[in-house]
Formats: structure tokens, C-alpha cells, sequence
């Protein structure tokens, strides 16, 4: 075994610096986040008296906190468990992951399920801390990043921007060269993905002679998307800053300039060049209006939060120290000796297909409960191609996989625990050998009374000498879908159709393409008297009516946006909703490009506490 030593004074100093670094970048872009021209900034556009609060900070705090509570081992599951016990955010991806949490779905379902934003920069914004607590161990770093990204990306761009951004801030440890760090990071994600094109055509521009200016517009002319919160082109931004950057301000200033969502663009270049000049190598003029301090934003809450970039520093290295020893990378933080790597192995030798490559259409469970390796048995729940939802009356197909990594054979029964007066198959017998894997197909249909979420349990019975042994139940959630009839173009009678979100899918369903008026009608059941914020978020003409009245008459193309907190203003109604079902009726028009329709209802823009626009999971959407 080769040891390799980490200079303890030198992990405080490249963590610092980052933190540092990070609060700098977010402050300067925070106040000019969203514009999507070409900026001129050449210095903090609000002079701050300390940092500016900011998501890319707040959320790795809470998982600082949640290394704290569950461990080196950590998985999904636990960070899961702390968005819904400290994160209150509406914001895009957030707000629906969130409210798939709140319905009891586990990642990745609950990152992927029903939410058009997996490709976006929530995730790439807080993959600093994995880095931290992995110093010189870009394939754990890259690992964590993963399990924090498919909370709320799963099967998205946000993934692999979280994992590119990890590797590299992980390998500063080891390593400073600037290209090199970006090789190293992009040998974590899979050459396909847009991020990896977005990077590879940014490279060449840039080795190609073409200034930061015209790379700018190349990346937006290749890889733009009007949301300006898509993880691509944003990704291409930061790293367009560290290559045309002279030094830390300059580089910062390009990052942020391009637009966009500077915040991001520009906190986490700041934190990657803190890393590699440490605090002593940032110019004061940044330094000083930031300080030390640490500002969380008030949606963020419930757990001891560091007071200042000191305090989070040392409990930072206090958890990396644990990293390092748990997942035996050979690598000691010492407080005398002067760091030695030894020889440099930071890129990935074998491709991550397992990771880039899995369903996030299904869930895997270790068994027995609480278990953090996989030595035993594997379940796998996969929903079906229409996720984890089912309207009333509906049949639906679950397939359950058991796999046995345990050194002796296994044999049992498998059966779904159902909810009261549902019907599905009966228990099925199996038989593994160690190493060895069975699928057992389960029909379940539902019952005519809607509920939003149904709780359902896989029982695994362990079968020993001939009697029961052991038996363990693993809970499974499925949601209520949404009921609707529709009407295109040319249609007279309306169609019954069960929609697995919040989408309403006219195309698909109704197997049309035609440009023309589109109609959809159900009941929006409300159980308890409330205000909501009622959002018919469509990118072409739409209009809604409650009870007959009309709420919403949008007239005008707005910008697609179903962001429960900045959907376009014109696609949006605050009211008083007595409790009971409301006929609602959307009515969208069609012109030369697919319709697209997210029926949201969630809380107002002002809440009681902090954490407005949060989806109202119990309101259905129901003939």
C-alpha cells in the first residue's frame, strides 16, 4: 500500500480559498442573474457589506450537515431526506423534486419524474463540497456528485455537470495545470451528453484563435437554449472564463459577462481559482466586501449552519478526514509532513456507464433496511416506462428484481402489500444463488377513490430449514396522475385521458400534429379551503377557465417557463379556492411547433414562512 500525504495546513488553505472564492463569484453575479445579454461588469454591481446570500452556498451547507448526520456513506436517500427537512425552494428543478419528495418518491424518481428542468444548473452549483471532503479523489467526489445530482436531475444534463465540476475541483488537490484539470473533468462524463459537446467545441474555439467575444456567440449559436438556467451553455461560460482569463478578476469578469446564470457562471469559477491560489492569492478588492462571513437564505433552515468560512472550513476537513479513511484511498491528512501525492492517477480509467447509463425510472434499495454496502440483497422496483403514477381504476405493471450478493443461496417469497380494496398478483416464490439476479413481474390495479399518493410495501420473506426466517418491507409510493378530456383541432367528442404529470400531452395522446385550437377539461379537487397560485404555463396562446369564469386569457407567445416562481405573469392567477372540485378547462392553440401545457398548482408568491410557491401536492387533477 502506497500512502499518500496531505498537508493539513494546505487542505485548510485550498478549502478556504474555495469557500472564499465561491461567495465572491456568487455576490458579483447574484444581483445580474437571468440577463441574457452581453454584460460589462468590472466590479461587484451591488457593493455588498458581506455575501450576498445564494442558493450555490445555502444547499452545500445543508450537505455539509447531512455528511454530519448519516456519514461518509451517505446516499440519495439521506439527501433526499434533507431537502425535505431543511430546503424550502420553489426554484425550477428544486420545486418539483421537492414535491416528489414530499410524496414519498426516492431518488432518482423523484428527480426525474414529472420535471422539465433535469438539464439545468441546480445541481453543477454545489459540487464543491463533494470535492472538499474527497481531496485528491476525483472518482469519490464524482460519485457523491452523482448521488446529489439524480435528487433532483436524474437522467439530466445537471447530473453531469455536478460530476465534471467535482473531478476537477477534487484533482486541484493533486494537480494545478489548468488544461489538465479540465481533461480530468471531462473524463467523468460521457462524451455524448451536451455538456461534453458544449466543452469539446469550446476547447477548439479557443485553440483555434477565436477571442472570448466570438466564442461567446458560438456557444450560444450551437448550444444555446432559452432558459437561462440550462446547463450547458452555462457550464461552457465558466470555463470560457478560466481560458480567456488573465488572472482571478479577469477571468471572473468574462464568466459573468457572458449572462446568463451568472451567479452560478461566476461562484463556482471563483471557487475553482480560490482552490488553486488559496485566500492569500485573491485580490483584496474582492476580498474585502465579502469577508468571512457565511449568509444563508432564509428557506434554508432547521440545522446548525457555520457561522462564518472559518468554522466551515474545519468542519469541512473534519469530515473529509473521515472520507478519506472510509472509502481507503491511501491518502492521510497530516499536520507536519509536506503534501506527496506520489504519482498522479486522477483520470477515470473506465467509463462510468453504470452511472451514465442507468434508469432513473427505477428504484434500488439495499437490503436489510439501513444497509450501505451492497452484500446482501439488491431490490429493484421499476415502474414502467409512465413512472410512478396511476389514476383511478388503472392497471399497472411493477417490475421487481432481487439480486444476491451475498456468498450463500437465498430462497423466499416476494409480494406487494397493497392498499385496501386493490387487486394485483399474489406472492411469488424464488430461489437465487449467490451472484445470481430474478425478476418477478406484479400487475396492481388501483380502485375507483383518488388519493394523492398510495403507499404500497414490497414484502421479502426469507425462507430457512423450511419456515420463515426473516422478513422485510421495503415501502413504494406511487402518485395520483392526472384525468382529463381532451379535444383537438377537429374533434367533436371529447377523449378520457390519463396524463402521467402535470403536462397536458394533447399530441401524444390524441396522435396529431395539427395546428389549431386544442381543449382540455377535468375537475381541480381542492380538500381544504386555501390560496393558491393557480399556473397554466404553455408555450403558445392559452387561456383557462375555473367554474366558467375565466382566470387566465394569455394573448400574447410568452417565454415556456413552468417554474412554479417565475412562470410568465399573463399564465398566472393568486385566488382564494373554496375547498371542493372546480371545472377547470385549458384552451392552447397551436402553431407550427409541438404544444406544451403544465397545469401547476402551488402556493403564493408570499407565504407565512419562508418558502413560497411550493407545489400543493394533495390537489388533484381529475374527471
Amino acid at each position: 500500500m502506497s500512502i499518500r500525504i496531505l498537508n493539513e495546513s494546505e487542505y485548510y488553505r485550498t478549502v478556504y480559498g474555495g469557500w472564499l472564492g465561491k461567495n465572491i463569484g456568487g455576490t458579483l453575479g447574484a444581483p445580474v442573474e437571468g440577463k441574457k445579454e452581453l454584460l460589462h461588469l468590472d466590479y461587484y454591481p451591488v457593493l455588498p457589506d458581506g455575501p450576498l446570500e445564494n442558493d450555490d452556498l445555502d444547499l452545500q451547507l445543508v450537505w455539509l450537515h447531512a455528511l454530519e448526520q448519516y456519514g461518509p456513506k451517505l446516499t440519495s436517500k439521506e439527501l433526499g431526506q434533507e431537502w425535505v427537512e431543511h430546503i424550502f425552494f420553489p426554484f425550477d428543478e428544486y420545486g418539483y423534486a421537492l414535491a416528489n419528495l414530499r410524496r414519498g418518491l426516492e431518488p432518482p424518481i423523484a428527480g426525474a419524474f414529472n420535471n422539465p428542468f433535469i438539464d439545468c444548473m441546480g445541481a453543477p452549483i454545489r459540487s464543491e463540497i463533494w470535492a472538499m471532503v474527497s481531496p485528491g479523489a476525483p472518482h469519490i467526489a464524482a460519485h457523491f456528485a452523482y448521488q446529489d445530482a439524480i435528487v433532483d436531475h436524474a437522467g439530466g444534463e445537471g447530473v453531469y455537470g455536478e460530476m465534471f465540476f467535482a473531478a476537477i475541483e477534487s484533482a486541484i488537490f493533486m494537480e494545478k495545470d489548468r488544461d489538465k484539470l479540465i481533461a480530468i473533468g471531462m473524463s467523468y462524463i460521457p462524451p455524448s451528453c451536451r455538456t461534453a459537446k458544449a466543452l469539446v467545441d469550446l476547447l477548439r474555439w479557443h485553440h483555434e484563435g477565436k477571442n472570448w467575444l466570438e466564442a461567446r456567440e458560438l456557444i450560444l449559436e450551437h448550444h444555446g437554449h432559452d432558459n437561462f438556467t440550462d446547463a450547458p451553455q452555462n457550464i461552457a461560460f465558466t470555463i470560457l472564463g478560466w481560458l480567456y482569463g488573465n488572472n482571478f478578476e479577469d477571468a471572473i469578469l468574462k464568466a459573468v459577462n457572458c449572462g446568463y446564470d451568472t451567479d452560478c457562471t461566476a461562484a463556482t469559477l471563483g471557487a475553482i481559482l480560490g482552490m488553486i491560489v488559496g485566500p492569500e492569492g485573491l485580490p483584496e478588492k474582492w476580498v474585502k466586501p465579502v469577508g468571512d462571513r457565511v449568509v444563508i437564505s432564509p428557506p434554508i433552515k432547521g440545522f446548525p449552519a457555520p457561522s462564518n468560512l472559518d468554522e466551515l472550513t474545519k468542519r469541512t476537513i473534519r469530515i473529509g478526514k473521515q472520507v478519506l479513511a472510509i472509502w481507503d484511498t491511501e491518502i492521510v491528512v497530516h499536520p507536519g509532513l509536506p503534501t506527496d501525492y506520489g504519482v498522479k492517477t486522477l483520470e477515470l480509467k473506465e467509463p462510468l456507464n453504470e452511472l451514465w447509463n442507468s434508469n432513473v425510472l427505477v428504484d434500488r434499495r439495499l437490503l436489510p433496511n439501513n444497509t450501505i454496502e451492497a452484500l446482501s440483497l439488491v431490490l429493484e422496483v421499476d415502474y414502467g416506462k409512465n413512472g410512478p403514477s396511476i389514476a383511478r381504476n388503472q392497471r399497472k405493471q411493477l417490475t421487481l428484481t432481487i439480486t444476491n450478493r451475498s456468498t450463500e443461496e437465498w430462497q423466499g417469497n416476494l409480494a406487494i402489500e397493497l392498499p385496501r380494496g386493490w387487486e394485483g398478483t399474489k406472492e411469488q416464490f424464488f430461489r437465487i444463488q449467490a451472484g445470481n439476479s430474478s425478476s418477478f413481474i406484479f400487475d396492481v390495479c388501483s380502485i375507483s377513490m383518488a388519493t394523492s399518493t398510495y403507499e404500497l410495501a414490497a414484502v421479502v420473506t426469507r425462507i430457512h430449514d423450511n419456515s420463515i426466517w426473516s422478513q422485510w418491507k421495503e415501502p413504494i409510493r406511487l402518485v395520483s396522475a392526472s384525468e382529463w378530456t381532451i379535444w383537438g383541432p377537429d374533434d367533436e367528442k371529447g377523449v378520457h385521458t390519463v396524463f402521467q404529470g402535470n403536462r397536458i400531452e394533447w399530441e401524444i395522446a390524441l396522435n396529431t400534429e395539427l395546428n389549431g385550437v386544442y381543449r382540455a377539461q377535468t375537475l381541480l379537487c381542492n380538500p381544504s379551503e386555501r390560496k393558491v397560485k393557480l399556473i397554466v404555463a404553455s408555450n403558445g396562446l392559452v387561456s383557462a377557465k375555473l367554474n366558467g369564469n375565466t382566470i387566465i386569457n394569455c394573448n400574447e407567445i410568452e417565454e415556456f417557463m413552468p417554474a412554479f416562481h417565475r412562470a410568465p405573469e399573463s399564465q398566472w392567477v393568486e385566488m382564494a379556492l373554496p375547498a371542493g372540485n372546480h371545472e377547470l378547462e385549458i384552451v392552447a392553440h397551436r402553431k407550427n411547433a409541438p404544444l406544451t401545457v403544465y397545469v401547476l398548482p402551488v402556493a403564493l408568491n408570499k407565504t407565512e414562512q419562508p418558502g413560497p410557491c411550493y407545489y400543493y401536492t394533495d390537489i388533484l387533477l381529475g374527471n
